[in-house]
């Protein structure tokens, strides 16, 4: 772990060091974890928000003169090392490099207004598997870290700042937001930690110019896209993906998930997009099988695979940056045989093993996907694109139910 920290950090410090044009930022960070999964067992605090957890951070933030961060205001690209103590031994620490925009949405002499939002990569010190007391280990006990079951995991550091400068390129920044840590389902136990979070910080950008605290790199008007996607007023877009996601830690399988998508994209402006599309999901996890503790997965009953099927309608909102997109989609299942077998103690005592449930159904929002829980008819999809010549795109996405996530994966799609 120190390994991982030193490396990460003398990257990061080479990598600020040569920039020509560079806002260093320090700051100490305060918050607390929402209640929403196996934390407040492991604290005993049971739907209690626990805390406070407390870390430090340092950030450089770039502004190389690209067309894509020009049409965002004049916005910089950067990278953080943050560490974070999660306020328990149990919970243990996190070190997390990342990357991140600088979005700035109002400059005045005195105050600035933005939005930092990032995505890295969290190392934590405290897992399952190094906290289960010994000869324990795939049992089901309570006295072990039942959050995290991988030491490498996805880190989404999500703020809004406050800040203003003083004199001579330093400012004191405030700033807040959500912090998310997870592996994506791709080694369990995940519940993950969900942050909510306070920073108090000072910064320092030497080549600001003197004679006017506010950064004249700001643009009023918007330049012509330069990006692939171009200035056309709709697109649309197909994508396939694939990836895996264990279900219970003491089975140790996993099952391959994939998704297929297809969209049409209106250009409401440079750096956004809105879009209504079509998502098919497959979960290998709903096959019907034996699996040695019968949790891996739950009740699927047709012997066809159509359990491992799900359709859903979502509205696609998508930032963009040169030729990258970023967006969270929002979306509703209209086919989910799934929803007919969750929660599985009472599906398995319904006639036929099955729930009768409509399209829409009331449920904990917080809770879907938990254990025990059903993932109800809502979905939400992070989703990242980079775009290629001859209309070809990569992508990354990460589905969820709110604050859990399903599973991760990366695929291949067309546009035009």
């Amino acid at each position: 772990m120190r390994r991982i920290f030193f490396i990460s950090f003398f990257v990061f410090s080479s990598i600020a060091l040569f920039a020509l044009d560079v806002d260093y930022r320090i700051g100490g960070r305060a918050g607390w974890i929402m209640p929403d999964g196996k934390v407040d067992k492991v604290v005993g605090q049971p739907d209690k928000w626990f805390g406070p957890i407390y870390g430090g951070d340092f950030s450089a933030t770039f502004y190389p003169s690209w067309y894509s961060l020009r049409q965002w205001n004049g916005a910089g690209v950067g990278v953080g090392l943050t560490y974070w103590y999660m306020g328990h031994d149990m919970l243990g620490h996190a070190f997390a490099p990342y990357a991140y925009l600088d979005i700035p949405l109002v400059k005045l002499r005195h105050f600035h207004l933005g939005l930092r939002p990032g995505i890295g990569a969290a190392f934590m010190t405290k897992t399952y598997r190094n906290t289960v007391p010994e000869d324990h280990l795939f049992v089901d006990v309570i006295d072990a870290n039942q959050c995290i079951g991988s030491v490498t995991n996805l880190y989404f550091p999500e703020m809004v700042c406050f800040d203003f400068p003083i004199a001579r390129g330093w400012t004191v920044g405030l700033s807040g937001g959500w912090y998310h840590v997870s592996n994506g389902s791709t080694r369990q136990p995940n519940s993950g930690y969900n942050v909510f979070a306070a920073e108090l910080a000072l910064s320092y950008r030497p080549a600001l110019d003197n004679s006017c605290m506010c950064d004249n790199s700001v643009h009023s008007e918007w330049p012509r896209s330069r990006s692939l996607l171009g200035n056309k007023r709709w697109h649309i877009a197909a994508a396939v993906s694939a990836g895996g996601r264990q279900v219970y830690y003491r089975d140790q399988q996993s099952f391959i998930v994939g998704t297929a998508h297809v969209a049409a994209y209106w250009l409401a402006h440079p750096i956004f997009r809105l879009g209504l599309g079509v998502d098919a999901f497959y979960d290998g996890a709903y096959c019907l099988r034996d699996t040695y503790f019968q949790k891996t997965n739950l009740a699927a009953a047709d012997s066809t695979g159509a359990d491992c099927w799900r359709v859903g309608v979502s509205l696609q909102p998508e930032f963009v940056v040169g030729n990258f997109t970023a967006g969270l989609h929002i979306g509703a299942y209209v086919f989910d045989p799934v929803r007919e077998l969750e929660p599985y103690k009472e599906a398995i005592e319904h006639k036929n093993g099955r729930l009768d449930k409509p399209i829409f159904y009331s449920y904990d929002l917080l809770k879907a996907g938990s254990a025990g829980y059903p993932d109800g008819w809502l979905y939400t999809e992070l989703v990242l694109r980079y775009h290629l010549p001859y209309h070809i795109f990569v992508q990354a996405m990460m589905k969820s139910h709110l604050t859990k996530v399903e599973f991760v994966s990366l695929g291949l799609g067309f546009y035009y």
